[in-house]
């Protein structure tokens, strides 16, 4: 759960201004163009390009008549409203906590820069020993990967804040430590202006993390299961992990689905799907774009039966296609009630 000084002014965000009436509403096509719901708020920076003060949303400098050179590195809430960007006088932690809960494309962003070495190479550049000591002790192995280091990391991707709320010390946590490069990259060195292009990005990563944590929240207070997250590693491409937990139905078993997707250059993008139900029954579909990696599946299925019929499961299918994974629709809509202030309203 995010708390209200975390929502409102996390450590290393740019400061906000507010700036109702003083703004006139960004064009039509603007809240279109990216993709915002009708309601959905966000926050833009303000930036300098060629002289005049722009807004920087998403990676994108858009023109808004009234801003003022003086507003230079501060942000501006809008909401999107009849297909124009509006600036807001506040941003309510409801309107976060619901810009969050409807945010599209998560986790477009964290994939690359958990690529290895991505970074570490960020780090290097503001020269912080304990930052990127910390980023380490994050970074899993592939070659040592075992399922204590796997649990590890799936409590750390809950947030400090679940972990803080219950009194116990959380784990390290990759938002915080984004946003702490985020706050070192803000600073001008050596009178370069700092890289709005990166902090635009890293800022991104941020709230598709935390957009992860707020869905799970809300995800539980509807009697589900939904959580994402992307797990970095020292020494193979990151790997996208999803789990999932309709809701329970009188009479029937709820059935838990584990997404995985990975990619490798030997392997090339490999997506697995693993259904649980009745607690040991399993089932299983594997989509891979090479052959010779479907023909192996194939091959060797039985050797995973085996391994699964010892750790007291039963794999009652194991399906192998050759191709990528056809796009699924989600299964899941944020109701907006449960959290402590209804959004739905």
């Amino acid at each position: 759960m995010i708390s209200v000084a975390d929502a409102l002014a996390a450590p290393g965000r740019i400061p906000t201004i507010y700036l109702e009436g003083k703004l006139l509403p960004l064009q039509a096509s603007t809240a279109a163009e990216l993709g915002l719901k009708d309601g959905q708020v966000v926050q833009a920076s303000v930036r300098l390009q060629q002289d005049q003060p722009m807004l920087m949303l998403q990676g994108k400098a858009l023109h808004a008549p009234g801003l003022l050179a003086t507003q230079v590195g501060e942000s501006i809430w809008l909401r999107a409203q009849g297909g124009n960007l509006v600036p807001i006088s506040a941003p309510p932690i409801v309107s976060r906590i619901a810009s969050l809960l409807y945010r599209p494309n998560v986790n477009s962003v964290l994939p690359q820069l958990f690529q290895p070495g991505t970074l570490d190479e960020l780090l290097n550049q503001v020269q912080r020993p304990d930052l990127q000591a910390q980023w380490r002790g994050m970074q899993l192995s592939m070659s040592q990967l075992t399922p204590g280091n796997l649990q590890q990391a799936m409590m750390a991707a809950m947030g400090a804040e679940v972990w803080l709320a219950r009194g116990m010390q959380p784990p390290q946590d990759v938002k915080q430590l984004m946003r702490k490069l985020i706050a070192e990259l803000s600073v001008a060195r050596n009178d370069e202006e700092p890289d709005t292009g990166l902090i635009e990005k890293l800022t991104r990563a941020v709230d598709d993390i935390e957009a992860r944590q707020v869905q799970a929240v809300q995800a539980q207070a509807q009697q589900e299961v939904l959580f994402s997250m992307t797990l970095p590693f020292v020494d193979a491409n990151p790997i996208e992990l999803t789990v999932r937990r309709g809701p329970r139905q009188d009479g029937e078993q709820a059935v838990l689905t584990i997404n995985v997707h990975s990619k490798t250059a030997d392997l090339g993008p490999v997506w697995l799907k693993t259904q649980l139900m009745n607690a040991q029954q399993l089932e299983l579909t594997m989509w891979a774009e090479n052959e010779s990696v479907v023909t192996q599946a194939r091959s060797r299925s039985y050797l995973l039966g085996d391994e699964l019929r010892a750790a007291g499961l039963n794999m009652r299918a194991f399906n192998v296609v050759h191709g990528a994974r056809p796009p699924e629709a989600s299964d899941w809509t944020p109701s907006g009630r449960g959290l402590v202030v209804d959004v739905s309203a």
